[in-house]
């Protein structure tokens, strides 16, 4: 599982640009399901009785935040706006990479304290950023062009704990966990059909989980994602999510009271540890998307708990992603919400 989701993290995917991550997931999955790639750039697996009249979907996006490139100057520094809800914050010594099959490094500039007057203290917005790639502008100009993507460089590490920190863990775990529940029922005798959609750009604008959803017409869904844990500062709810203390089932008016109180009742029943995560509207997942897809469609959710969302660092334990799986699979196995 941890060199799965290493391999994932190092590959790119950038919103919108999604094309090497969904190869990559598509063969892994290819092992286990029949798996296709839409028109979209969907990654779709179907597993069980394909031909059988229910079907569950199990849903975890495939992009990655990160950036475009809409100008460079004379001087060669290239000016970029956001894919996806980049933080500014961690901008100011960031080292990016482009999202190509020659990748080049460069860094955001940022002002010597030395030279500062105090007005650089605050993060500065992405239209102001520059990045430099180290390059007079005809050298740059061959290896970066308008409209290319880049996105934040970093190897993926592991820490103490069972746990490991990279880059779009957000949303790359999701995707390790479906496919190690691909894994636990592969051989399973379902008399349903289950479809794993890895969709194209949840950080921008959900259009690979409305258009797979449409195109799948499931009898329930679950949306696989990332949630917050506890870390220092944090108050309210999240203060007491932690990492290794298994997924988060969420529970919210969007979402269908059935599939949540499922979950919960095949977590306790498998000793599947799990957490609760209650929000009084939207999700901010796919699970938005799907649950009003045609007609409707039953919708749960199912969130890994990490640190540091939306940075070059963010942080999960690896159990968490296990236990995820097992707990996907055993619903599954058992039918799931509506199996009468």
């Amino acid at each position: 599982m941890k060199q799965l989701l290493f391999d994932l993290c190092r590959i790119g995917g950038v919103s919108g640009s999604e094309e090497p991550i969904a190869k990559f997931c598509a063969e892994k999955l290819s092992a286990f399901a029949d798996t296709t790639i839409d028109k979209n750039g969907n990654v779709i697996a179907t597993l069980g009785n394909a031909n059988a009249d229910k079907t569950i979907l199990l849903d975890a996006h495939l992009d990655r935040i990160g950036f475009i490139v809409t100008s460079i100057n004379e001087n060669g520094f290239v000016k970029v706006a956001s894919c996806g809800g980049i933080d500014v914050r961690v901008l100011s010594d960031a080292v990016l990479v482009s999202c190509s099959d020659e990748p080049v490094k460069g860094v955001v500039c940022c002002m010597p304290p030395h030279l500062s007057d105090g007005g650089e203290d605050k993060a500065a917005p992405i239209d102001k950023v520059w990045i430099d790639f180290g390059l007079p502008y005809e050298k740059v100009a061959e290896k970066i062009k308008i409209g290319d993507v880049l996105t934040f460089y970093g190897e993926p590490k592991e820490l103490m704990n069972n746990r490991i920190t990279a880059p779009a863990l957000d949303d790359r775990c999701g995707i390790a966990a479906l496919i190690r529940c691909a894994e636990l029922i592969g051989k399973k005798e379902l008399s349903y059909k289950v479809v794993i959609l890895l969709s194209v750009q949840e950080e921008t604008y959900g259009t690979g989980a409305k258009t797979g959803a449409y195109r799948i017409n499931a009898d329930e869904a679950i949306a696989v994602d990332v949630s917050f844990a506890s870390q220092p500062d944090v108050s309210g709810q999240y203060a007491g999510v932690e990492l290794a203390k298994g997924p988060m089932i969420c529970i919210s008016p969007i979402l269908s009271k059935a599939m949540s109180d499922k979950l919960i009742s095949v977590a306790k029943e498998k000793n599947i540890p799990f957490q609760y995560e209650p929000i009084s509207g939207t999700t901010g997942t796919n699970a938005d998307h799907i649950s009003v897809t045609k007609s409707g469609v039953a919708s749960a959710v199912v969130s890994i708990p990490q640190r540091y969302m939306h940075t070059p660092i963010e942080v999960i334990d690896i159990s968490d992603v296990e236990n995820t799986a097992a707990l996907l699979a055993e619903y599954i196995i058992g039918g799931g919400a509506f199996n009468d």
